[in-house]
């Protein structure tokens, strides 16, 4: 075991990303799947819940906060085992910044490249403020997939962090490279990222850095693609931030567009 958490770490700490096979049961994620199913089948756009177009129809995009939303979920994002492989990994104690399960059901949408959190916006008092960096100086996101995830129906794709290192090693180097207000690539940086799908089955997890530039594609196959990211922040300042987060996007004066709740 201490063989593979140390290959873990180096792959981590190489590449900014690592994938874990079989970290959960199948039957643990297909238990929140079907809870979270009927528990949205019943609700309503509210503060948790958000839709999208696909054709003539309404269809659910996202659970924000879904730890709240479903017991079951809450269980597996807050579980020991996910913490104690986190802290190995980054050899620093995190805590829960956000979380929300993405639905992607056939002709779902993708999302643009972007490097999360690498963005300005003023607060309800007008004041610039630094993205994520916040709230944090450290992130790691967390992948993980209720149903399989490829190519087709629309998988996540990471670039190595180094890519990244490319733009500036800061946090204001990268984010004045970014598309004004928000984290987005600008369409002259992205060939100098190169991309890797991630397929994952249902017990697989991802594990990436939030300097990493990601993106996804649109679900061209005819099944839905539920994934949960879940984002964990350094807790050097032993504060819960996650509140805060929460209240700041919805208080903020950036446009709704350009918040950071519609790029990750």
């Amino acid at each position: 075991m201490t063989d593979n958490i140390t290959n873990l770490k180096n792959i981590y700490q190489t590449q900014g990303w690592v994938i874990v096979k079989n970290f959960f049961t199948k039957q643990s994620v297909n238990k929140i799947k079907k809870q979270i199913l009927t528990k949205a089948k019943k609700s309503r756009s509210n503060d948790h819940l958000y839709f999208e177009k696909i054709g003539n129809k309404k269809k659910l995009r996202r659970i924000e906060k879904v730890s709240d939303f479903s017991k079951i979920s809450k269980n597996m994002i807050y579980s020991k085992k996910i913490f104690s492989l986190i802290k190995k990994i980054k050899n620093k104690e995190f805590g829960l910044f956000k979380d929300k399960l993405n639905f992607k059901y056939p002709g779902g949408k993708g999302y643009l490249p972007h490097i999360d959190g690498h963005f300005l916006w003023k607060d309800k008092y007008n004041k610039q403020q630094n993205g994520w960096k916040k709230y944090s100086d450290d992130f790691i996101n967390l992948v993980i997939p209720i149903e399989k995830t490829n190519r087709t129906n629309g998988c996540i794709y990471l670039a190595n962090i180094n890519d990244t290192k490319k733009l500036g090693n800061s946090f204001n180097k990268i984010s004045k490279k970014m598309v004004l207000g928000t984290p987005n690539i600008k369409n002259k940086d992205k060939k100098k990222f190169s991309f890797t799908p991630i397929e994952l089955n249902e017990g697989d997890i991802c594990f990436f850095d939030w300097k990493c530039a990601h993106f996804s594609k649109n679900n061209d196959s005819t099944k839905s693609r539920m994934i949960f990211y879940a984002t964990y922040y350094n807790k050097k300042n032993k504060k819960n931030v996650r509140n805060s987060y929460y209240l700041d996007k919805l208080t903020s004066l950036n446009d709704k567009k350009n918040k950071s709740l519609l790029f990750s």
